[in-house]
């Protein structure tokens, strides 16, 4: 048995405004719209070979106002870029807002962090070397 990436989805308030923010910064390509998945709309992205699914709220869901910034099991998406250096003042005049780096991270592969629509972190990494 093999497993393998299909897709990371976020549930976020405005999908359009997130879904516009990873074209926009990241040149993501929508793939699919679906205007009432289970009682949200859904947008399907894809960023390299990986895709990106974003939805509204459903009714009746509501998020926590008391931890905007916290979501149990996960911390933050990490897309790989080739160049970092290259791809950093690119992405700052895309409008991407870093809150961290660029640095050297885990192995000395350099990374930074963008902080997205909605509290949404991203990471940015350089692939490991050897």
């Amino acid at each position: 048995m093999k497993f393998g990436w299909d897709h990371v989805h976020f549930v976020c308030r405005d999908a359009e405004g997130m879904a516009g923010y990873f074209e926009r910064v990241f040149g993501a390509e929508r793939v699919r719209v679906d205007e009432n998945l289970r009682g949200a709309r859904n947008i399907t992205l894809r960023i390299g070979d990986c895709r990106l699914m974003v939805r509204g709220t459903r009714p009746g869901e509501r998020f926590d106002a008391q931890a905007p910034r916290l979501v149990e099991g996960l911390d933050h998406l990490g897309l790989s870029v080739d160049d970092l250096r290259a791809a950093y003042p690119v992405l700052k005049e895309r409008g991407a807002k870093f809150i961290v780096g660029p640095e050297a991270g885990v192995g000395g592969r350099l990374i930074a962090f963008v902080e997205g629509p909605e509290n949404i972190r991203i990471e940015l990494c350089e692939p490991m070397k050897g």
